[in-house]
């Protein structure tokens, strides 16, 4: 069945829970500190069905200032606001900070509930009606329709859930993706049953057998059943209340502003960079060191406020910060959240989160106040080559940016097949990418280290691929690695000839002597051929000769071992002879190929072992047989 999710807002005693009852037939006050008080002080649930079929779940938050926690709490994957007023009271301060508080959460969507209005005249009641449109004006809410009711007489009930009928068929569609999160705001325990958390799940979908981790602890637990309005389901899909049967976990194992997910790339952090806005209302704005409360998902955790591009943050105004949290915290990209002062406890402001893992911060740096500005606007195309340009490791997974930007893997493929298309990133099997900036970047330090190894060494062909591979092993792993060097090859901003690498437009020149030496060297191999020469003893051919053998290495010369050399035109002769021969006889003993080569035994054994050692073949018993 369709639904939607609505929540209470109100001033203490303004007839919340009783709204609540008149449409659900639910009384949302259970505890009986709130029914002897009269008042709600956790989340209060229920539910009911509109005429046109679709399901209303209803969170019934506290009004009461000291509540305003348990009320934030009630607000994730809220969609619509039933802000109610008192008619013979009118708009109270908890009310505007009610008001404050759903606006700064970027809540949008309204229907102002005018309550009890067959307890006071018509004049008190447009009077009351005027000071809520100016609040309304204040926060530049527009449309908003007020309904005028009395839940003890039924008056106005029925106008009431036919207006919410009105907002439920414009609902946005939300298009699940594959993995979940529910942010806890109860835990209790069912005799035979076990564990029990609820919230409203967000951006994804939990099934029944799912195993999930309870971040911040990594916990792991499964789910064992799934009840939303207390029938029994096998899924449950965004926006829904949700409440889970968990195995394996305690109660005190689990806790309300805990998180649940399906979500392997999900983490928790103790930074969080966010835009925020000062309240009006808040006397010396907000400044660097302040300590505050952020309420977030359901979690209240403390942080230190560090402003990124001023001083401090004035009252009515916006602008980016640090958060560094005293406790971690897990959220993603776009999450809302409210920052209360730490004592006494008012709303001084509340904003989103740019990015939900950020590195530490220097105040000032203009790159880092361009990255926010950038992740601030949010088109999803500036948003992933913001993320890609500001990864420490360069190559980032599709399953990193999905977790990272809290968007639908397809949505993400499209707009990184545009940039792919603009030459703004590079893919291999659409598996991991990297922006083109920070493959450039990466192509000039593999310059650097190339060219250093050229003026270095002037007669090595280039790098040993080993030793140029290690250079980026500090920050990549082994399969990431051969990544960036594949591509750094197909690019052709590198180049890769036998076991080194060197940079294009490098080339050995050997002066007049060296040539000379190199003459020498490969006239006395050519003339052993597959007897393999001693180094020692090619170095008395020439004063010249060390280096220029040291540079003939892969190319014209094959190094069997530090200590023999062969012309590396008879080793390949050597491998096409025994290559030839094993595909005719299915094996190849080591007499057979000093019999072809009409090598000695120990000549024979250095190219063979030599062979093995790079794949060609391999030794079985007293035979070899091709890799």
């Amino acid at each position: 069945m369709s639904e939607i999710v609505i929540g209470t807002a109100g001033h203490i005693d303004h007839g919340k829970s009783t709204l609540v009852k008149a449409l659900t037939g639910i009384e949302t006050d259970t505890t009986n500190e709130e029914k002897n008080r009269g008042m709600s002080i956790n989340l209060g649930f229920a539910y009911f069905d509109l005429p046109n079929g679709k399901r209303v779940g209803m969170v019934d938050v506290p009004g009461h200032e000291k509540f305003i926690k348990n009320m934030v709490a009630g607000l994730p994957g809220i969609e619509l606001i039933l802000l109610v007023v008192d008619a013979g009271e009118g708009i109270m301060p908890q009310t505007r900070e009610h008001l404050d508080i759903l606006t700064l959460l970027g809540i949008e969507n309204f229907i102002v509930v005018l309550t009890k209005i067959e307890t006071v005249d018509q004049e008190l009641k447009e009077l009351v009606v005027e000071e809520i449109q100016e609040q309304l004006a204040e926060r530049e809410l527009t449309n908003v329709p007020i309904i005028e009711t009395d839940a003890l007489a039924g008056i106005g009930i029925q106008e009431l859930k036919e207006t919410i009928s009105i907002y439920a068929e414009k609902k946005r569609i939300v298009v699940a993706q594959k993995s979940g999160r529910l942010n806890v705001d109860r835990v209790f325990s069912v005799k035979g049953f076990g564990t029990i958390v609820t919230g409203t799940l967000l951006d994804g979908v939990f099934s029944v057998g799912d195993e999930l981790t309870v971040f911040p602890s990594g916990r792991k637990t499964k789910i064992r059943n799934i009840q939303i309005h207390e029938e029994n389901q096998e899924e449950a899909k965004p926006n829904q209340r949700t409440a889970l049967n968990l195995s394996n976990i305690g109660m005190d194992e689990i806790q309300r502003g805990d998180v649940l997910t399906n979500h392997e790339a999900l983490t928790a952090t103790w930074m969080l960079d966010v835009k925020i806005k000062c309240l009006d209302t808040v006397e010396n704005g907000i400044s660097l060191w302040d300590r505050v409360r952020v309420l977030i998902g359901t979690r209240e955790v403390f942080a230190r406020v560090v402003p990124i591009a001023t001083e401090y943050i004035s009252p009515g105004e916006s602008g980016f910060v640090q958060l560094r949290l005293e406790e971690e915290v897990t959220v993603k990209i776009g999450d809302s959240f409210i920052l209360r002062s730490y004592s006494p406890m008012i709303t001084i402001g509340g904003g989103k989160v740019l990015d939900s893992a950020p590195t530490k911060h220097r105040r000032f740096r203009q790159d880092v106040i361009d990255s926010l500005k950038i992740k601030e606007v949010g088109t999803l195309d500036h948003l992933i080559a913001d993320f890609l340009l500001n990864q420490k490791n360069k190559l980032v997974s599709l399953t990193e940016l999905v977790s990272y930007l809290n968007v639908s893997e397809e949505e993400i493929l499209a707009e990184l097949e545009t940039l792919q298309k603009n030459g703004e990133v590079c893919s291999v099997r659409n598996e991991e990418w990297i922006h083109s900036q920070s493959l450039k970047e990466i192509a000039q330090q593999a310059e650097k280290y190339l060219r250093e190894y050229h003026k270095k060494y002037r007669l090595r062909s280039g790098m040993p691929s080993e030793e140029f591979r290690s250079k980026f092993k500090k920050v990549y792993s082994d399969k990431q690695t051969e990544i960036l060097m594949k591509l750094l090859l197909e690019k052709e901003w590198i180049k890769k000839d036998q076991q080194t690498f060197a940079m294009p437009d490098f080339t050995v020149t050997f002066n007049v002597y060296q040539q000379a030496a190199k003459e020498k060297i490969e006239q006395r191999l050519d003339k052993s051929k597959y007897t393999p020469v001693k180094a020692d003893e090619l170095l008395e051919l020439d004063k010249n000769a060390g280096d220029v053998l040291e540079a003939l290495n892969y190319q014209s010369v094959t190094f069997l071992t530090h200590e023999y050399v062969m012309l590396k035109k008879w080793y390949d002769e050597a491998v096409r002879l025994t290559e030839q021969f094993i595909q005719e006889n299915q094996a190849m003993t080591l007499a057979d190929f000093r019999d072809f080569t009409q090598s000695s035994r120990k000549s024979s054994m250095l190219i063979l072992e030599y062979m093995d050692k790079e794949k060609i073949t391999k030794r079985v018993e007293n035979t070899r047989v091709l890799n």
